[in-house]
């Protein structure tokens, strides 16, 4: 008796997240996928549609476990083989990460919203810190950086457009890693025409407290207007490594030009972000109206 009491407990521990699964499919109403092995597509695309449905439609919570392969060949009958393509799917588009001995888990990373509107160099002098950090504790995460290099540096062809100088003039460059809560989240490198920072503390080696807009600032020059260009694409494997990106998972890059009252580039900011840890929104007021932010 006592034998079996156990094994009965230890099937229930097990069982736990997808009896919950199951419980949270019959109170909100959400019918999952049926399998269908007479269907043309593959049972494994199929068990993925599923339980990319569950993900998106929250009965699978962010930070959730999924069920076990041999937990799959009961619940759906199907094959530890078409389980493992159905997880690998999953990976590959960024829904989930698989951590070895431990098992699947729903991505549990809440994504930094970056602002861009008109009152954005506005926010860092509020803070007195740069406006990652700002936007960064304003939403409840823990910014931090580690400096790649500063110094002087040829230009690259895609930036010496922006920045109104000749493809490998020299220039000072300032490369960092930027992360949430000790996660790498952006790759940034800030590019400054030596008109403007040559012998300035954009030149100085270590991480600058109120950032570089500050000390921009600070050196009698005044932000104006600025262009903001997107890019998403895939990353290449130093980048991968350097932002720890889970396979499938693509980056942002975003080039942000600022210009003072004369059209001169003051800075042209590279920065790639990791795309399943931002989101991106832009405001901006009709003439003569003010914005919210």
């Amino acid at each position: 008796m006592h034998t079996d009491g156990l094994r009965c407990a230890g099937w229930l521990v097990a069982r736990v997240p997808s009896l919950v699964v199951l419980a949270l499919q019959v109170m909100w109403g959400v019918t999952p996928i049926k399998l269908d092995p007479t269907d043309d597509r593959p049972l494994s695309l199929q068990l993925a549609d599923s339980l990319r449905h569950e993900i998106a439609s929250g009965i699978r919570k962010a930070g959730s476990q999924l069920p076990t392969e041999s937990e799959f060949q009961a619940e759906y009958e199907v094959s530890r083989t078409t389980a493992r393509a159905a997880l690998r799917q999953l990976t590959s588009e960024g829904l989930i990460v698989t951590r070895k001995g431990y098992g699947s888990y729903v991505r549990n990373r809440p994504p930094l919203r970056r602002i861009s509107s008109t009152h954005r160099h506005a926010a860092h002098r509020d803070s007195g810190q740069p406006i990652f950090d700002t936007e960064a504790k304003a939403q409840g995460q823990v910014p931090s950086r580690r400096m790649l290099e500063v110094g002087r540096t040829g230009t690259p062809a895609d930036v010496a457009e922006w920045l109104q100088v000749s493809t490998g003039d020299v220039v000072v460059v300032r490369r960092r890693l930027q992360l949430l809560d000790g996660e790498p989240a952006v790759l940034s490198a800030s590019y400054y025409p030596l008109w403007l920072a040559a012998a300035s503390p954009l030149e100085m080696p270590g991480a600058l407290p109120t950032g570089p807009d500050a000390v921009i600032e600070a050196l009698g020059h005044r932000f104006v207007r600025g262009i903001e260009l997107f890019k998403a694409r895939m990353p290449t494997p130093d980048e991968t490594r350097l932002l720890r990106l889970d396979p499938g998972v693509p980056v942002v890059r975003m080039l942000h030009i600022d210009y003072n009252q004369d059209g001169r580039p003051l800075q042209v900011a590279d920065d790639l972000y990791a795309a399943d840890r931002h989101e991106f929104a832009f405001e901006w007021a009709e003439p003569g109206e003010r914005e919210s932010s």
